[in-house]
């Protein structure tokens, strides 16, 4: 994790999603099934979407109602942090669910997991350059583009030990700011 698969579809997301009839990003799907299962999240769908879904209690039905409601509308649905087969079946099962022109967009780090689906185009996100990644990296660290020239070999180490991944290289970083550190080894 950490490449920037959720805010690559969050952006993707924000910039297309005036040309469907209806638009819905599922955040976090791995964890919010874990803690309150598909239903809950079949739920959320069809709230998004104006569909009245309080009467289902099951995974059964909910799909029913997912597969009647969005049938003939031209969706956009992002499925964020897909990590079962079921999560899929139970959430966008079938092309037929979703009207034409409709698009679904579903980040995990498991690619199997879309073959057997049979998910026909996928995009496989890298980390950054070294270039990028430096900038990055200091513009969160200190606010700056480039690292004062004593910070240079460090911040490069910090950049090569991340792999490029923007989480890793903005996550610890928060504080560096504000501590004083020293560009020399103990």
């Amino acid at each position: 994790g950490g490449v920037g698969k959720t805010t690559t579809a969050r952006l993707i997301y924000e910039s297309i999603e005036e040309q469907f009839n209806f638009s819905c990003f599922l955040a976090n799907i791995r964890e919010v099934s874990a803690k309150n299962g598909i239903v809950h999240i079949q739920r959320e769908l069809l709230s998004h979407l104006s569909v009245r879904s309080n009467y289902f209690h099951n995974l059964f039905d909910g799909v029913k109602i997912i597969a009647n409601s969005l049938h003939n509308k031209k969706v956009l649905l992002v499925l964020d942090d897909i990590s079962e087969r079921s999560q899929l079946e139970n959430l966008a099962g079938k092309q037929e669910w979703f009207g034409p022109g409709s698009r679904i967009i579903i980040t995990t780090r498991d690619k199997h997991l879309l073959m057997t689906h049979g998910v026909r185009q996928t995009c496989e996100l890298e980390g950054l350059v070294q270039k990028e990644a430096l900038h990055l990296f200091c513009l969160k660290a200190f606010k700056q583009d480039q690292p004062k020239s004593k910070y240079q070999n460090l911040c490069s180490e910090v950049v090569e030990y991340t792999r490029g991944l923007p989480f890793a290289l903005t996550a610890p970083s928060g504080g560096m700011g504000k501590t004083t550190l020293s560009p020399h080894r103990p």
